[in-house]
């Protein structure tokens, strides 16, 4: 077996590159966007930093995003409210509430 180090940047450019390609696919025969709803909750800096990432990994691989952001005073009835409302939305494909959540 060869031992070698791994090179995570460039991994994660070759996958990103076959999920744009696979996006574009899907838009061009099927007049499909996926979008990719995110819920933050508070203002955790390093919460707000991989949501921001995350938002920029699907700009570059052409996948909508929609961002919606709370205080740390959000109710629970709220979250789900919204996350109702999202699963009922035909542009949105994927929900990702950001954890940890506010005790």
């Amino acid at each position: 077996m060869t031992e070698g180090i791994i090179d995570g940047k460039a991994i994660a450019k070759i996958i990103r590159e076959e999920i744009k390609a696979s996006v574009d696919n899907l838009k061009q025969n099927n007049n499909k966007t996926p979008g990719l709803a995110v819920i933050l909750v508070g203002a955790r800096r390093d919460s707000q930093t991989y949501v921001r990432m995350k938002k920029r990994a699907c700009e570059e691989c052409g996948i909508m995003s929609f961002g919606f952001d709370y205080p740390d005073t959000v109710t629970q009835e709220e979250l789900e409210s919204k996350i109702k409302e999202l699963n009922n939305d035909d542009s949105v494909h994927g929900i990702l509430v950001q954890l940890p959540l506010p005790g």
